[in-house]
């Protein structure tokens, strides 16, 4: 009995955790698709936003009064625009809502999508394409405006730093007036000077009045003549329409079109002109590594060129104490070949006569030197004597 009652309870356990471990997976899917469901909510009121925003535009446009040049014939397989494919969406969506509506009674479950009117992405695409261009118009226009307000209020401020500028002179050269108006002794002021200061000041506010009313009335009547120019264009017919205004957008954008394409060969061009140059510097590495290489290999031939000539001179010279050798060669070997040995009795004769002078030329030398040494005495005696001489002459003087 207690065996069965551990064993159901144990079953009872293993069954509460795989419920808790299904409703956590069943809760976490739930929330994913929870987050994908508001995602696509966001999305879907964006979009609807986007598409209300275009809808009020054309009720706008439609209530307009247009031109009836402007009017076109659209057929309903042939429409581009995104005023076309709006309708062409509407219609071709009320039949399948009919459809839908039919297959309803059927079925016995569907969906929102089922009843809702889809558009296609064509039809989205035009719609964004065409309040996009609205919107950049509309941010230009702001832009514009914007510019022409900050023109406005620089011209303002500069006209009011320029006022505020003239008032402050007239407040000082006002007060320098008073200054200079004040009578020394009485201490008040002189009327006159003060009177005649306002009256200048007023004619030259009437002069520069006078100056703005002529330019005004010149700037008026320029006015009246450019309006009745205008008038006469538009009599004529040579005035701008809003389908001139048409054409040059499209040609605009085909001209904006090939900017882009011209830009993008720019950029290619760019791109291969950067290549060029890698490849240019490339070689000038090249070249200066050479040149530098050139010049070194020159300098090393110039060296072998030097020596290869002092080798020359040095074979040539070498040459010709090899001549001076072999010739004084020669000549030994001749006398070597050609000596003859003396008798004893002339070496011996030779040798007592080469004696002879030896002892001859010491007894010289030794009587040269006795010589110098009596030279000396007497040259001492006769400085002596000199030295004598001059000391008497000048004890006479």
């Amino acid at each position: 009995m207690f065996d069965a009652k551990s064993l159901v309870s144990e079953a009872s356990s293993v069954h509460c955790r795989s419920a808790t471990v299904f409703d956590d997976n069943e809760t976490f899917e739930l929330q994913q698709h929870l987050e994908k469901c508001e995602r696509e909510i966001i999305e879907l009121k964006f979009e609807n936003t986007i598409f209300e925003a275009a809808v009020e535009r054309k009720k706008s446009e439609f209530l307009i009064p247009q031109s009836s040049s402007l009017l076109t014939p659209v057929s309903s397989s042939q429409a581009t625009t995104p005023i076309g494919s709006y309708q062409d969406s509407s219609n071709t969506n009320a039949t399948g809502r009919v459809e839908r509506l039919a297959r309803k009674q059927s079925k016995s479950r569907s969906t929102q999508s089922d009843i809702r009117i889809r558009l296609t992405l064509e039809q989205k695409l035009a719609i964004v394409a065409s309040e996009y261009e609205q919107i950049k118009t509309e941010a230009l226009r702001r832009n514009t405006v914007n510019e022409r307000n900050t023109d406005q209020s620089e011209s303002d401020i500069e006209w009011i730093d320029v006022e505020l500028e003239d008032f402050q002179l007239a407040i000082t050269e006002l007060l320098k007036l008073k200054e200079s108006s004040i009578d020394k002794r009485t201490r008040k002021v002189i009327g006159e000077k003060m009177s005649r200061y306002f009256h200048e000041h007023l004619q030259a506010r009437e002069s520069t009045t006078n100056k703005l009313r002529d330019r005004s009335g010149g700037l008026r009547k320029q006015i009246v003549r450019l309006d009745s120019q205008l008038k006469q264009k538009e009599e004529m017919g040579e005035t701008l329409h809003e389908v001139d205004f048409n054409q040059l957008k499209i040609e605009n954008k085909q001209y904006l079109d090939k900017i882009d394409e011209k830009n993008v060969e720019l950029v290619l061009l760019k791109r291969q002109v950067a290549k060029v140059t890698q490849l240019l510097n490339h070689y000038k590495d090249n070249l200066h590594t050479s040149t530098v290489d050139l010049i070194d290999i020159e300098k090393r031939i110039n060296k072998q060129d030097h020596l290869h000539e002092y080798a020359e001179k040095e074979i040539v010279a070498v040459n010709n104490e090899q001549y001076h050798v072999a010739k004084t060669h020669s000549n030994l070997v001749s006398q070597i070949e050609n000596y003859q040995v003396p008798e004893i009795l002339d070496y011996v004769r030779k040798k007592s006569l080469l004696s002879n002078l030896q002892r001859d030329c010491q007894v010289w030398q030794r009587k040269v030197e006795l010589v110098s040494m009596s030279l000396r005495q007497s040259r001492q005696q006769w400085e002596t004597i000199q030295g004598a001489a001059r000391l008497y002459n000048r004890n006479n003087i």
